[in-house]
């Protein structure tokens, strides 16, 4: 079984379209490199960050996972020494420069963000000087480092593979970009009333907010610099508003999105739960563009981002959204997958998961049925409350995917959403409030070719806490 899984996995990656143009991965909280020589190996670098999303104010302990996988048999590689730097990309701040060694394929490390401006590690180091970063040894990392949201440049410098150390010639440097999102509820005053409005931030962290009651308008401001060759290195810029439909007289609005008083197209999604959710989702084209207006403007705020939703009427009886409600469908005759069930590392939540059609084909609506249950008693958890994003097949986020806090057990995904064969990552975080985080991978694979797909899911529970003990150590299993 496990030679057929690997079969399937590897003619997948050879169905996919595979690029290597620009010199970063970009995605939230996680990122691929592009393929290198290192040593006698031809090897790519995994870079995953957990949790990927952050309440505001939350100092909540941060996993930084590498992983240098061979590129023909996408396993993961062990005994590797890397030379880390990690920096925040919009300041260019070097956060920490050292170097780690696991024995295992994965090197984990975690960090403990603090208020000091200093960074400082505590664990312990090999004979080669190296901190040990297989679970073996505690290591925590306290600093600035993930404190803050935004875009973290990962630099990692290969020094050995096998247990070996490298020629510097066999050496191999990979870069990758990751996002740290940051949750953040503002509550606004509107005829006597106060309202919530959510922002996720991407890029950095919120330096600024405000609405006008008068024109009901949205400000967020945070720090950017709009020269080009900085924005030259930005793949995609995200940002989103999430408007209570309490506050019936904003929700039901159309709006126009602004970013420095340029306008930008967004995307409205009415049928999230609770909110009106407003994405912006600016790729690097649209952003050089705006740069040469911004820096054309006399008075622009060349240091800043500002990210403005303007409301230009009413929304029209049957205005049109993306329906992901279920409608009338009637659950009951759908063809449900088999049940999968994950428990937690720490045994606080048992996850049970199905999804339908059970064969999933390219621009087909897809349901994924939830069911959390205590793992000692078997009874169901009730009004469970969870974050629910979708990875595509390139492991890219995919943007208006996004769920604040829903408690649907039944989450709807439409054709528009699966345009492409490959792996999709369904990601559920915050489970029950808890810090909790499960994800559910799917993957399609064309095996016939009169065009039958072969449907294989897998799950695994990725459980952070995000308001860990201060040097909680999490160990890796050998």
């Amino acid at each position: 079984m496990k030679r057929f899984l690997v079969m399937l996995t590897v003619a997948a990656l050879l169905l996919s379209t595979f690029t290597v143009e620009d010199a970063y991965s970009h995605g939230l909280g996680r990122g691929e490199s592009i393929v290198k020589s290192v040593g006698n190996k031809i090897a790519k670098l995994y870079v995953e960050l957990v949790p990927e999303m952050k309440r505001y104010g939350s100092m909540g302990e941060q996993t930084l996972m590498l992983e240098l996988k061979d590129a023909e048999s996408n396993e993961g590689i062990k005994g590797v020494g890397y030379e880390l730097r990690v920096s925040r990309f919009a300041t260019n701040e070097l956060l920490l420069h050292d170097r780690f060694y696991s024995s295992t394929d994965k090197a984990t490390i975690n960090f403990q963000p603090t208020m000091d401006d200093t960074s400082s590690v505590e664990g312990k180091r090999n004979e080669s000087g190296f901190y040990i970063a297989d679970g073996s040894e505690p290591l925590t990392v306290r600093g600035k480092a993930f404190r803050d949201a935004g875009l973290y440049r990962i630099e990692a410098k290969v020094l050995a593979i096998d247990g070996n150390m490298l020629e510097e010639a066999g050496r191999a440097s990979y870069e990758l970009l990751i996002t740290l999102s940051e949750v953040r509820e503002f509550n606004v005053a509107y005829e006597g009333k106060e309202y919530s409005i959510e922002t996720i931030s991407y890029f950095d962290a919120i330096s600024d907010f405000n609405f006008d009651p008068a024109s009901m308008s949205i400000r967020a401001v945070m720090p950017f610099n709009w020269d080009r060759e900085f924005v030259q290195d930005i793949p995609l810029f995200h940002f989103e508003f999430y408007i209570s439909k309490e506050f019936h007289a904003l929700a039901n609005k159309e709006f126009k999105g602004m970013l420095n008083g340029v306008e930008e197209p967004i995307t409205v999604d009415r049928a999230a739960e609770g909110f009106v959710v407003v994405h912006y989702m600016t790729p690097k084209n649209r952003l050089l563009s705006i740069a040469d207006k911004v820096l054309a403007m006399p008075d622009a705020m060349r240091d800043s981002m500002i990210v403005e939703l303007v409301p230009v009427g009413d929304v029209n009886d049957g205005a049109s959204t993306t329906q992901q409600e279920g409608g009338q469908v009637d659950l009951s005759t759908l063809d449900w997958s088999p049940v999968l069930r994950a428990t937690s590392s720490k045994g606080s939540i048992l996850v049970e998961m199905q999804f339908a059609p059970s064969t999933i084909n390219v621009n087909d609506t897809v349901y994924f049925r939830f069911t959390f249950k205590d793992p000692k008693t078997g009874e169901e958890l009730k009004n469970v409350r969870y974050d629910v994003m979708l990875y595509d097949a390139h492991d890219k986020h995919i943007d208006r995917s996004h769920r604040s806090k829903t408690m649907r057990t039944v989450q709807v995904y439409d054709g528009s959403f699966f345009t492409e064969q490959g792996n999709y990552t369904l990601l559920l975080t915050d489970v029950n409030d808890t810090g909790e985080s499960a994800r559910f991978s799917i993957t399609v694979v064309p095996e016939f070719p009169l065009g039958i797909a072969i449907v294989i899911a897998s799950i695994s529970l990725l459980i952070v806490a995000l308001m860990s003990r201060l040097g909680y150590p999490i160990k890796l299993s050998h």
